[in-house]
Formats: C-alpha cells, sequence, structure tokens
C-alpha cells in the first residue's frame, strides 16, 4: 500500500469558511473504497492557518500518519483555475495576517534554508490529468503566506512525492468556475498520478 497525506486548510481572514475542507472530506467520502483496491491508502486532515502553529501540526500529521505521498491544498480565491505549484520559496509575507490575527515573524520560512524547495511530483502530468475536470494551470510558487510555509516545510522533511494544489472559490460547475465536483475528480486524479510510481518511504511495521 502506498500511503497519501492530503491536507485541507482551516479559515483565514477573507475565508472563514475554507472550500479545501469540504474538498478534503468529499475525496475521501467519495474516493477512499476505490483508491484502496488500487492500493492507496488515503489519509485527510486540517492544518491551522497559523504561521506560529502551522508548523507544529505538520510535524504532529506526518508523524501519525507517515506518508510515502503528501498532496497539500490550499486556497486561492482570486484564481479562476486550479494551479499546480512547481515550487515553495524561503519567502514569508508580512504583509497578511493569519486565522489569529498575527503575522509572519519574519521574512523567512527557516532560517540557513536554501531560497526554494522544488515540488517533488510530475507537475506537466498531473496539470493535463486535472484539466479534463477543470482548467488547470501551471504556478511558479506558493505565493508567501501559509501556504507556501507549508510547503516549504514538507518538501524539508519528508523524502517522497510532495506537491500543493491552490484552488479557487467553489462555483457552480463547468470548467471556467469549477464546483466541488469537478474539483474532487480532479484531485482524485493527481493523488493516483501521484502515487504511481511511487515507493514506499516507511517500512511496514514488524508483527
Amino acid at each position: 500500500m502506498i500511503t497519501v497525506l492530503v491536507t485541507a486548510f482551516g479559515a483565514f481572514p477573507g475565508a472563514p469558511s475554507n472550500p479545501t475542507v469540504a474538498l478534503a472530506r468529499e475525496l475521501e467520502r467519495r474516493h477512499g473504497r476505490r483508491l484502496a483496491r488500487l492500493s492507496i491508502s488515503l489519509h485527510t486532515r486540517v492544518l491551522p492557518v497559523r504561521f506560529a502553529q502551522v508548523e507544529g501540526a505538520l510535524a504532529a500529521a506526518l508523524d501519525e500518519v507517515r506518508p510515502d505521498v503528501v498532496l497539500h491544498l490550499g486556497l486561492a480565491g482570486r484564481r479562476a483555475a486550479l494551479s499546480v505549484e512547481l515550487r515553495a520559496v524561503n519567502r514569508l509575507g508580512t504583509l497578511w495576517p493569519d486565522a489569529a490575527r498575527a503575522f509572519a515573524g519574519s521574512g523567512l520560512v527557516s532560517q540557513g534554508e536554501p531560497f526554494q524547495r522544488i515540488a517533488r511530483w510530475p507537475a506537466q502530468r498531473i496539470r493535463a490529468a486535472m484539466d479534463q475536470f477543470a482548467i488547470t494551470r501551471l504556478s511558479m510558487d506558493a505565493g508567501d503566506y501559509v501556504c507556501n510555509q507549508t510547503l516549504f516545510l514538507t518538501l524539508s522533511r519528508t523524502r517522497g512525492p510532495v506537491g500543493f494544489i491552490h484552488i479557487p472559490r467553489l462555483g457552480k460547475g463547468g470548467r471556467r468556475r469549477p464546483g466541488l465536483a469537478a474539483m474532487v475528480e480532479a484531485t482524485a486524479c493527481a493523488v493516483i498520478t501521484m502515487a504511481v510510481g511511487a515507493r514506499p518511504v516507511f517500512p511496514a511495521p514488524r508483527a
């Protein structure tokens, strides 16, 4: 079995109800059994949109699930397409508050780390697979908010495939403004594409 961790984010200023939570839950509900038949064990978690807390919450999720593959889902409300992120940068913006109305303590995710970390997934193949359900674009980086912080930290602390998808606000359906159902199918494609060919990172537990 390949263990996949999919994370969503909670509420933050401007998004009192984060659609990534509904997306992750629907992904598990609609595709959990199907993925299991493909030898993919799906686990979902919700991370806080808080600069000071997300690192600990992420570490706890990674320690608990011990995933071979990690896919993060974040909201980019001003975008119309699903965005397949190519990298995370060692940068945090200091202008936008998090869910606790707190600001980033510095302009860096991690002191002493490189400027960027490249997402470990077949971005072009992922984009093509998802595009049959909703308009999907490649994005140069995950920004400078908690989303980028989370991706950078995950790439620093894991060895297997890691990716990030920014989704737009939920629409009523159609490719230009996809609804929840279309996003669920697109995300399922991403999970399967990432898992195919992945190797277990953690040894199986001994009986």
